[in-house]
């Protein structure tokens, strides 16, 4: 038994001795917290801010308009269901893809809700106190290929609001499985109305690290600008000590580079995933899950709280004074979401990927039923929708249905950790497994809920 599977198997037998497990269970236990055998991985599209269910998969044509909102509907190749007029690339591949319209949690923070649906814990005190399941992939699966690092983010390099990226992070775990964070710059037209066709060249690993600079690990991690620099709350090492590790298996072995290189790609590719960050980010994505990371998110910034609309819906037009996000209403975010949303959907399943990776699109909660004085939609916990696909799940279904108003789940409420419970079900990590905090003290994967029986 490897040094961290015994670790591991220790850490589960302090809790069995607790918890009355048995002796069978305990056996199993040890036997499950190794590496999962299951070539699985997850695609993680972050909503950050909280994306309206009514301007994208549960619009609400029949309401008053001050319900319905400003856009139209399409119809979907499910009979009756509609989408948002800005979602009809998305609308063609939905049997491909589950949408559940009832989820609910019923907690209109931003960073408590992040939190809750990003580690299956609710957030306290804007501080982030457990692990994301990046980091939990990280822990319990690793990379599923040598070279590859296991838990890959996607993001922009400046955020307004650093909490956001916390929720995302390693907690407890400490800097070694935090996410190896690929940044986008932050281009100076990232707030005009031609957004749409900036490309994004500098998605890749920095170019003067060479296999002649691996052997400094303080060169290294220097070179390594998409390396997080930060260590661990107990002052402690190891984890820069892995990410040297991972660095050296990366540059060394070249699979990395290769694939963080989207001009291997081909041209209809690219375009079919569109030439903007979001576009190639999806490509990215699926190019690092395909050469063996275990869990990739993509932060839909140019902001951390890009679907924060308190206003304009159509188009924000507020100043950008850095003190409420980006002027970007859906007309902006909603064909970037779009395309990237189809474009991943179809590659996964035409690259026979359907199996091995796991799609989920999903944001921190929803947005209220009525739009408010300024012509934008509030903070709204108890109702959002979100899409699933791939996975090896029984996709083209819609689950649950909310009511006219978009206000609530009539049927199927569905919570945050049933969907977790079904990401860490396609990676083979069981929801019982545990780490240890700090102090001591035993943590679960995930304090409750269960896979979604439907999508099974």
């Amino acid at each position: 038994m490897s040094i961290n599977n015994r670790r591991r198997f220790l850490e589960t037998a302090v809790m069995a001795g607790g918890l009355g497990i048995s002796l069978e269970k305990l056996v199993k236990a040890k036997e499950d917290t190794g590496n999962s055998n299951k070539d699985t991985a997850v695609i993680q599209v972050w909503l950050g801010g909280g994306p309206s269910q009514f301007e994208t998969f549960d619009p609400k044509p029949d309401a008053p308009i001050e319900i319905r909102g400003p856009y139209g509907t399409i119809p979907t190749l499910h009979s009756g269901i509609r989408f948002c007029e800005t979602m009809p690339r998305t609308s063609q591949v939905v049997d491909r893809a589950a949408i559940i319209r009832s989820i609910a949690h019923g907690e209109n923070g931003h960073f408590v809700a992040a939190h809750w649906l990003s580690t299956g814990y609710r957030g306290m005190n804007n501080q982030a106190s457990h692990p994301s399941a990046g980091s939990l992939t990280s822990r319990f699966l690793g990379p599923r290929q040598p070279g590859m690092p296991p838990y890959v983010l996607l993001s922009e390099q400046q955020t307004r609001n650093p909490n956001i990226g916390e929720v995302m992070g390693a907690g407890h775990l400490g800097t070694g499985h935090g996410g190896f964070t690929v940044f986008q710059d932050p281009f100076e037209t990232r707030y005009r109305q031609d957004l749409l066709t900036q490309a994004t060249s500098n998605l890749k690993l920095a170019d003067d690290v060479t296999i002649d600079r691996v052997g400094d690990r303080r060169s290294l991690l220097s070179a390594l600008d998409t390396l997080s620099r930060s260590v661990d709350n107990s002052r402690s090492m190891a984890g820069v000590d892995r990410f040297s590790h991972v660095a050296l298996d990366m540059v060394s072995s070249g699979k990395a580079r290769e694939a963080f290189d989207l001009t291997r790609e081909p041209q209809h590719i690219r375009d079919l995933y569109g030439e903007h960050r979001w576009g190639q980010s999806g490509l990215l994505a699926r190019r690092l899950v395909e050469a063996g990371v275990s869990f990739v998110t993509i932060n839909t910034a140019p902001d951390s709280l890009c679907w924060d609309w308190h206003l304009n819906i159509v188009n924000d037009n507020r100043p950008d004074d850095g003190s409420m996000g980006p002027s970007r209403g859906m007309d902006l975010s909603g064909p970037p979401l779009d395309q990237m949303i189809s474009a991943l959907v179809m590659d996964i399943y035409n690259r026979g990927l359907d199996k091995k990776v796991l799609l989920l699109v999903w944001g921190e909660f929803g947005r209220t039923p009525r739009i408010n004085k300024t012509g934008g939609r509030d903070h709204w916990g108890p109702l959002m929708s979100i899409l699933l696909a791939g996975g090896g799940l029984k996709v083209g279904q819609v689950l649950g249905t909310s009511n006219s108003r978009g206000e609530t789940p009539v049927d199927r409420p569905i919570h945050p950790n049933d969907v977790l419970a079904t990401v860490y079900r396609h990676l083979g990590i069981e929801a019982q497994w545990h780490t240890t905090t700090r102090e001591g003290r035993p943590i679960a994967v995930l304090p409750g809920g269960e896979a979604i029986r439907e999508l099974l």
